[in-house]
C-alpha cells in the first residue's frame, strides 16, 4: 500500500463533513482516483478524470450497488438510471423545465415568496439567512412548481433533511436509516392524495405533467415517478437554497458584497455561478464500473463504486488556477461542474438558477448594507451536501 493509499484508508466521514477540501486537494496532487474505505467509494477528484467517468456509460454507468439513494428514494430514480429508462424520465420532466417556460413562469411564482419573506425580516436588522430566507424561498418555490402548494415550508424542509440522511449514508449508519426510512414513508403517505388529485384533475405542475407522460395504470405511473420526485425534493432545496446562501457567504467573506450591492442586477449571475463553483451544494455524482478501466493512475475493477466529486473538480487548480479555493466575484467566466457531467447533467438547473437570481438580487436591492454578524460567523459542513448551517447577518434597519 502506498503512502497516499494508507492515508486515504484513515480518512473518516467526520473529517469529510468538517472540511473535505484539503483531502480533495491532496488526492488531486497524488492520487486523483483513490479508494476511501470509510464511504466505500473510489473518489474521482480531478476535472479530466471526472469528465471521463461521467461521460462514458459503456464503461462506467450509474447503477451503484448497493445504492443508499435507491433506499432513501424508495426505488430507482433518474439519478441511477441510464439509457432509455433515464431518457424517458427526463422527457417527463422537460415540458415543465424548458428554459423558455422557466423564464416566463418562474418569476411570478418566486418573486411573491421572496418579497413576503423579506418583508418579514427587513425591520429586524438581523437574521439567519438560511432558516429565515433562503431555505423557505427554495422549498416554497419548489413546492409550488411541483404542485405541492398546500404543503407548508417547515414540512418540506423537514422532508429534505430526513431524505438527505439516507441519500448520503454511504457508511450504512442505522441511525441515519431510521430517520430516512421514516421520512420516506411520511412522504409517500402525504403525496398519495396529491398524486391522485393531479391525476384526476391535471394542471401545469411538474407532478401533473410527469403523471400524464408516464405509462401504465395510475399505480404504475406513481411507482415510476415517485423516486424521482423525492430526488427533486432533495436537490430542489439543496441547489438553489443552499447555493444562494453559499453565494452570499462568499460575497461577504471576499469583500465583494459592496460591489454586489452597487449593481445587483448586473452582477447577480456572476455571483451565483461563482458560488456554485466555490462550494458546490451537491458534491458527488455516483457511478459504477462496468468494464475494468484505468483512470487517473488506478485500475478500477468491475463493480467498483465511484464518487465523481464535482465539488473537488470545481477547485481543480489545473482548471481554475492557484486561487481556486477563493470566492472571486470577478473570476474569468468558464463552465463549472456543479450541475454534473454527461447525460446526468441536472434537469432542473435552469429553474435553480432563476430562483437563486431572484432571491440574491432582491436581497441586495432591499438590504444594500448587508454584513456578516462578527459574533456568529458562518460554519459550513458536509461533503455530499455542503452549505452554511447558519448565515447570521446584520444590516441597518
Amino acid at each position: 500500500m502506498s503512502a497516499v493509499e494508507e492515508w486515504a484508508a484513515a480518512v473518516t466521514v467526520e473529517q469529510l463533513d468538517e472540511d473535505p477540501y484539503p483531502i480533495y486537494a491532496r488526492m488531486r496532487r497524488e492520487a486523483p482516483v483513490c479508494f476511501v474505505p470509510a464511504v466505500g467509494l473510489w473518489f474521482v477528484t480531478s476535472w479530466a478524470e471526472a469528465d471521463f467517468a461521467a461521460s462514458h456509460p459503456e464503461l462506467i454507468d450509474s447503477s451503484v450497488t448497493p445504492s443508499p439513494l435507491d433506499r432513501a428514494m424508495g426505488g430507482p430514480s433518474i439519478l441511477v438510471l441510464d439509457g432509455d429508462p433515464q431518457k424517458r424520465l427526463r422527457a417527463m420532466l422537460d415540458p415543465s423545465l424548458r428554459p423558455r417556460f422557466v423564464e416566463e413562469n418562474t418569476p411570478e411564482i418566486v418573486t411573491p415568496i421572496v418579497e413576503s419573506l423579506l418583508d418579514g425580516i427587513v425591520e429586524r436588522g438581523a437574521a439567519d439567512l438560511m432558516s429565515d430566507y433562503f431555505e423557505p424561498v427554495s422549498v416554497l418555490s419548489l413546492g409550488s412548481v411541483l404542485g405541492l402548494g398546500e404543503m407548508d415550508g417547515d414540512t418540506l424542509r423537514r422532508w429534505f433533511y430526513g431524505l438527505a440522511q439516507g441519500a448520503v449514508n454511504f457508511e450504512d449508519d442505522p441511525a441515519r436509516w431510521a430517520v430516512s426510512d421514516a421520512i420516506g414513508a411520511e412522504v409517500d403517505r402525504s403525496l398519495e392524495p396529491v398524486l391522485k388529485r393531479l391525476w384526476e384533475t391535471p394542471d401545469s405542475s411538474t407532478i401533473a405533467v410527469m403523471l400524464q407522460h408516464a405509462d401504465g395504470s395510475f399505480e404504475d405511473r406513481v411507482a415510476t415517478i415517485l423516486p424521482t420526485l423525492k430526488v427533486m425534493l432533495l436537490g430542489g432545496m439543496q441547489e438553489p437554497g443552499h447555493a444562494a446562501g453559499t453565494t452570499v457567504a462568499g460575497l461577504l467573506e471576499s469583500g465583494h458584497a459592496a460591489a454586489m450591492a452597487a449593481d445587483p442586477a448586473g452582477l447577480v449571475r456572476d455571483a451565483i455561478e461563482e458560488g456554485l463553483r466555490w462550494v458546490s451544494p451537491i458534491g458527488t455524482q455516483t457511478r459504477r464500473v462496468r468494464v475494468e478501466t484505468d483512470l487517473g493512475g488506478a485500475t478500477l475493477p468491475v463493480g467498483a463504486n465511484l464518487g465523481v466529486l464535482v465539488s473537488s473538480v470545481n477547485r481543480d487548480e489545473v482548471v481554475w488556477g492557484p486561487t481556486a479555493d477563493i470566492y472571486d466575484l470577478f473570476r474569468p467566466k468558464r463552465n463549472h461542474g456543479a450541475f454534473g457531467f454527461g447525460p446526468h447533467f441536472c434537469s432542473g438547473h435552469h429553474f435553480s438558477r432563476v430562483q437563486m437570481r431572484i432571491a440574491v438580487q432582491r436581497l441586495f436591492e432591499r438590504l444594500p448594507h448587508l454584513r456578516s454578524d462578527p459574533e456568529r460567523p458562518p460554519v459550513f459542513s458536509g461533503w455530499e451536501f455542503r452549505a452554511p448551517q447558519h448565515l447570521h447577518v446584520r444590516w441597518d434597519a
